[in-house]
């Protein structure tokens, strides 16, 4: 037999083998839904992805003697459309494997909106091991979210990021976990002097660290955790603390939930605060050293019925100050970075001068929400309105990151959502 034919054989062989061969234990699982969008804002607000997650109505801020930020505003979008699979396959080292690939339309490119990776991880599961790498929610995010009509899912009370990470999470019985986890920053980083960048994590070369406990039964999910990150914004680094607790109860159509948290520097989370220089170098143009804003926040949502839902969620922010008081540079400025911070001689000309003898910057003070919903479920579809009520609070920074001679600002925001659910 010549070569060539025996190369023939051989290509034959192995192709008929193929298509012979049992067929993978890999399933897969399509998921998601086509939703639809409309709101209304009485006032301009910090948002993200073109005001579908709203966060806080902006300051006064003067043109030509008027506050610009009054100007309501209106929108239908149909970029919180979303695509899913999950991923069952054949044992891995005794364990079931799983993965999922999630995507929705809320990315941002050259082409306005862009298909963009919600989640993709891999998942090993033993009798009473997990370990789970790729991106996914953040811990914080956890088991007990509010549920509302806003793709904000309550932020920024709630902590919302989706962070690569590595997670094992222990069964300590049947009811208590353990979960550790390793994370680094991606579409949701932190602030500082170079802007949004998760450049600031990826140079402290060291992973966020999360550690925490929850017990589930039946109808009750508590828990606690923290959070420990470092961050290096330029030659000098800055580590920050922060801590959850949550409970929820569900009987029949009823749902009870609760969240607190301390954090510092969470902006990431698309959360309240942030951090700021406590130390200029000597001619006062580079920062030396920084300090954590501390923040602590909160919120309770009830929830009843099934095919008709009514429910309401109730939160509050609420800015404690720094660690170490705040320096001044070379412009007679704080250098403040997150998430409240405004620096603009034309906000509101009100704000009396503070023990710094400086104008001009203010930070949110206090932040609350109610937020009342009603909605009509099928199996299959779902039609709901919602109202928010947001009231931000805020004033002249002071050395100690609080604030003086507060005044607020309101938006009232109508969301009308209707969604196909497959």
């Amino acid at each position: 037999m010549t070569l060539k034919k025996l190369l023939l054989l051989l290509f034959v062989t192995i192709t008929v083998s193929g298509f012979a061969a049992e067929p993978t234990a890999t399933t897969l699982k399509l998921y998601g839904y086509v939703g639809n969008d409309f709101f209304f804002n009485s006032r301009q607000n910090v948002e993200m992805v073109d005001g579908v997650i709203q966060l806080f109505p902006k300051p006064i801020e003067l043109s030509a003697g008027a506050d610009k930020n009054t100007t309501a505003q209106a929108e239908m979008l149909s970029i919180n459309t979303r695509l899913g699979v999950d991923i069952t396959g054949a044992p891995i080292c005794g364990a079931k494997s799983s993965g999922k690939v999630e995507a929705d339309f809320a990315g941002f490119g050259t082409s306005y909106y862009v298909f963009r990776i919600r989640q993709a991880y891999v998942k090993l599961n033993w009798s009473s091991t997990e370990l789970l790498v790729g991106q996914t929610w953040h811990p914080f995010f956890g088991s007990v979210v509010p549920s509302t009509f806003s793709a904000n899912a309550g932020a920024p009370f709630q902590p919302f990021n989706r962070s690569p990470q590595v997670r094992l999470k222990q069964n300590l019985s049947k009811q208590l976990t353990f979960t550790f986890s390793a994370l680094y920053e991606m579409q949701y980083a932190s602030q500082g002097p170079a802007g949004t960048t998760n450049a600031y994590l990826k140079n402290a070369m060291i992973p966020e660290l999360f550690a925490g406990f929850e017990n589930k039964t039946s109808s009750w999910t508590n828990g606690i955790g923290v959070d420990l990150k470092t961050i290096k914004p330029d030659a000098n680094s800055i580590t920050s603390f922060s801590a959850v607790a949550y409970s929820q109860y569900v009987k029949g159509k009823l749902q009870l939930k609760g969240k607190a948290i301390y954090g510092q520097n969470l902006s990431d989370q698309l959360m309240l605060g942030g951090y700021g220089v406590s130390q200029f170098s000597a001619d006062s143009t580079k920062a030396v050293k920084y300090t954590n804003f501390n923040n602590a926040s909160g919120w309770i949502n009830a929830v009843y019925g099934s095919k008709i839902q009514v429910g309401v969620l109730v939160g509050i922010s609420k800015n404690l100050g720094t660690n170490n008081d705040l320096a001044v540079s070379s412009g007679k400025k704080f250098a403040n970075y997150g998430y409240g911070f405004y620096d603009n001689s034309a906000l509101n000309p009100a704000l009396k001068k503070t023990d710094t003898g400086y104008y001009g910057q203010q930070v949110l003070d206090c932040l609350y929400r109610i937020n009342p919903q009603i909605s009509y479920n099928l199996p299959n579809f779902r039609i709901g309105l919602e109202y928010d009520y947001t009231s931000a609070s805020y004033g002249t920074i002071q050395r100690n990151g609080t604030a003086i001679n507060p005044y607020s600002v309101d938006n009232h925001r109508i969301l009308a959502s209707i969604m196909y659910i497959f």
